[in-house]
């Protein structure tokens, strides 16, 4: 076994080989373990409770809902800003606390939290007040930041390295099907909560209903957590810095010297790409003349087609092909995004292309989320990952922004699709050539497995 100080970077699959044999003591851990149970379920209902208050609120200031003038013109500007801060701002520094913590502990002690966040989330709606509503979703999202990195992080102290790209499809598959039901009981709550206003206030039972709907995924998600194992921190020495900025600093350098940048670069392309999709679909109720319902069977397909090809990736996933599988699955987006570009306004055949493409999402994203996993020392997981998911959230602000530019030059949504494939045939080029370059890399560097403070 090579040292665990330093190993040659001869190519991204020699790398990624490398860290499997570092981790070989843990390849007892099989893939369904208590602990990934555990932690699978304690991921749906953080990601359901997530949606389910941020999709309430986004109803609620809707044109035409109570509090539609509340934070002024374009509300729900204002309710995804305040959602996103949070991540941008803390997630290194979340990462920093689970290199140096118990992963298993922290994920108790935040869920704890969220049950007093979910108690907000009940008083506020019920008594009528927006800001109040706005800052139960701030909370939200400043626990979710700091559980990013524990969760992602953890995956990879819970299952052996084999199974580390079946374990990353398969909680992405379970994240997207509770965004699903988050939203559909979004939808189902907002509506009886804004149909018990009297005089401008909620009134009746109806005006509990989203605090309940929190509850009910909150303390599910906290009794979940409870069973997972003792985990040992990582780097318990790791000292505590408040700025959340040093440690975004300090990771992408330590990053920029082996090839986890540019997995955290691809990776990060993801979400910037996810923005504008989830900014172009409510366009298509006007462009294609349909109801908002049909729109929204629009968004479940792309969503469940993400999880099946995050599954389907997983397990045709291996370390010697996992490199491949991201031009690949740039390429299949690229092609996707194009015809979606092109395509009749026609709603079955938009159905059946966005459902295509996301399950080629599936294919650039598992190898890529299980590389930086793989990649990142243990004593640094927390910050890699912390890092990557602050920058992830940046490149989704990027990608609303390129949505409303290109809207004020009159492009029409349909045709955004088409950039996008632009866009992601570009990835796949240098995706190709990352590789190339790779392979051929006869070992003259070395990517150092500790990063310093």
């Amino acid at each position: 076994m090579k040292s665990a100080t330093h190993t040659s970077v001869r190519s991204a699959r020699d790398a990624l080989r490398d860290v499997a044999h570092d981790a070989a003591p843990h390849e007892a851990r099989g893939l369904w373990n208590r602990g990934f149970f555990s932690l699978l379920l304690t991921q749906f209902f953080e990601a359901a409770s997530d949606n389910i208050i941020k999709g309430v609120l986004t109803f609620a200031v809707a044109v035409g809902a109570p509090w539609e003038t509340v934070f002024g013109k374009g509300g729900n500007g204002v309710v995804g800003v305040a959602f996103t801060l949070p991540f941008i701002l803390l997630s290194a520094f979340g990462g920093r606390i689970a290199d140096r913590s118990s992963k298993s502990r922290i994920t108790i002690i935040l869920k704890a939290i969220s049950l007093a966040v979910a108690a907000l989330t009940a008083f506020e709606f019920a008594r009528g007040s927006a800001w109040g509503a706005l800052a139960a979703l701030v909370a939200f999202a400043i626990v979710s930041a700091f559980f990013g990195p524990v969760k992602y992080g953890m995956i990879a102290e819970l299952v052996a390295p084999s199974q580390l790209a079946r374990a990353n499809g398969i909680v992405n598959m379970a994240t997207n099907v509770a965004v699903i039901c988050g939203l559909l009981v979004a939808g189902i709550v907002a509506f009886e909560w804004k149909s018990g206003f009297v005089d401008g206030l909620p009134s009746g039972t109806s005006a509990w209903l989203p605090g309940i709907a929190m509850a009910i995924a909150v303390v599910l998600g906290f009794l979940t957590c409870l069973t997972l194992p003792r985990l040992k921190p990582q780097n318990p020495t790791l000292p505590v810095d408040l700025n959340p900025f040093s440690t975004y600093v300090t990771t992408l350098r330590f990053m920029a010297k082996g090839p986890l940048f540019a997995v955290a670069a691809a990776w990060t392309f993801f979400y910037f790409v996810a923005a504008v999709v989830l900014s172009i679909l409510p366009d298509y109720s006007a462009f294609l003349r349909v109801t908002d319902q049909e729109t929204s069977l629009l968004m479940a397909g792309l969503a469940v087609s993400i999880g099946l090809g995050c599954v389907v990736a997983a397990y045709l996933d291996t370390p010697a092909r996992r490199p491949r599988f991201v031009p690949i699955g740039a390429g299949a987006l690229a092609l996707g995004f194009t015809a979606l570009g092109v395509a009749p306004n026609e709603f079955l055949p938009t159905l059946v292309l966005l459902s295509a493409t996301g399950l080629a999402a599936g294919f650039y994203i598992i190898p890529l989320q299980s590389m930086l996993q793989a990649l990142a020392p243990d004593d640094a997981r927390g910050r890699v990952l912390g890092t990557a998911n602050g920058l992830s959230f940046v490149l989704g602000a990027v990608g609303s922004g390129l949505f409303l530019g290109l809207k004020h030059l009159d492009v029409p949504s349909n045709r955004i699709f088409a950039v996008l494939g632009i866009l992601c045939a570009a990835v796949s080029l240098i995706a190709v050539r990352w590789l190339f370059r790779r392979a051929a890399t006869a070992g003259p560097a070395t990517r150092e497995h500790s990063l310093q403070v």
